[in-house]
């Protein structure tokens, strides 16, 4: 039997990826007739002389960004493998299925988009329960698997190398992209997107925050709170994308559905500047004062996203105009999936996952 995987491979993206990361279909690990937890070791049988962050995917299911946005695709596993090894404690980290409890409509709002005709029924995966964190992880906020030099954080979308210090971001959009076959956009993150990632949602079970208790950090707010020093968080890291386009038609989606950005949705730059541009209501009021300063330091002011635009534009005007609309990720190359994943087969041992 054979177990068939994805890697953007070190050096890809004319040389932007610092490190191997893995990409597994659950179908794919269906057919190899392994587990999760089984499908790693095989990767980990591969890596004996180098390292890799591993996620696995559902594509039948949906998940959250940070800020707010329902993607289809979710993260159902993560784990690090480095020589060979898993980390028995700490290596690799399950992330269960998050039901749809009552009154989750109302304490997070912008789950409304679960009724969209595209990810109705599916599935959501998040973030980690208390079960699949374990016993010895420590309860701060930091959803991530670690063996020895590599570190895979908040649910499947951060990878690091300790050792040499360097990191890759892959955004949720991207990995639908690279999953099927589409295409990605690859550069230096830079300030706005560093931004982005801390304005977040409160969740139950979040990708980043949330237990079986809401997050703290409620939309509106800067979970990094970090004043002008934000922009510099992530700014420097490389960073995959889907093309803006694409990222544009999500974001539409869930305006369309009457959720308001900085009340329901994060105030992330992204989201800020179409609800702008789109003239859907942006909530000035309730995005933080701090929320404000992180802001202000990409660009974004509050009087100007005070003042509505003479003419919105349509929906069609908005997906034309995605890259001049949507900030950051600037000078950012496209590339076919295929030009940055390679895509392998490796023959199951049973003696070696054993």
């Amino acid at each position: 039997m054979k177990l068939k995987y994805r890697v953007i491979p070190k050096g890809a993206a004319d040389g932007a990826m610092p490190l191997d990361w893995v990409f597994i279909d659950e179908k794919d690990i269906k057919k190899a007739a392994l587990t999760n937890f089984e499908a790693v070791k095989v990767i980990a049988n591969e890596y004996k002389n180098s390292y890799a962050a591993v996620d696995i995917v559902d594509l039948d299911a949906v998940s959250v960004t940070s800020d707010g946005i329902m993607n289809p695709i979710a993260v159902t596993a993560i784990a690090s493998v480095d020589h060979g090894m898993v980390n028995k404690t700490y290596g690799y980290m399950p992330i269960s299925e998050t039901p749809e409890y009552e009154g989750i409509f109302e304490d997070e709002p912008h789950m409304r988009q679960w009724h969209l005709d595209q990810f109705k029924g599916k599935p959501l995966f998040r973030g980690p329960n208390a079960k699949d964190r374990g016993t010895e992880r420590a309860g701060h906020n930091e959803n991530m698997t670690l063996t020895g030099r590599i570190a895979n954080n908040n649910c499947g979308s951060e990878a690091f190398n300790m050792v040499e210090m360097t990191e890759a971001l892959v955004f949720m959009s991207a990995a639908n992209e690279l999953m099927r076959d589409g295409e990605v956009t690859v550069c230096v993150a830079g300030p706005e997107v560093s931004v982005g990632i801390g304005m977040v949602v409160s969740e139950r079970w979040g990708r980043i925050f949330g237990s079986a208790n809401l997050g703290g950090y409620k939309a509106g707010m800067s979970a990094h709170n970090s004043g002008e020093y934000a922009k510099t968080v992530k700014s420097d890291y490389p960073a995959f994308a889907a093309p803006k386009e694409k990222f544009m038609k999500l974001m539409l989606d869930a305006l369309d559905t009457g959720l308001i950005v900085g009340r329901h949705l994060g105030p992330s730059p992204a989201l800020m500047c179409t609800a702008h541009a789109y003239g859907t209501p942006i909530d000035i009021d309730h995005i933080s004062d701090r929320a404000w300063i992180e802001l202000e330091s990409v660009g974004i002011s509050k009087e100007e996203m005070s003042k509505p635009v003479a003419k919105p534009y349509t929906r069609e005007e908005m997906i034309a105009h995605a890259e001049e609309i949507i900030p950051g990720m600037k000078n950012a190359k496209r590339y076919k999936a295929s030009e940055v994943v390679d895509i392998k087969e490796v023959e199951v041992d049973p003696t070696t996952i054993a």
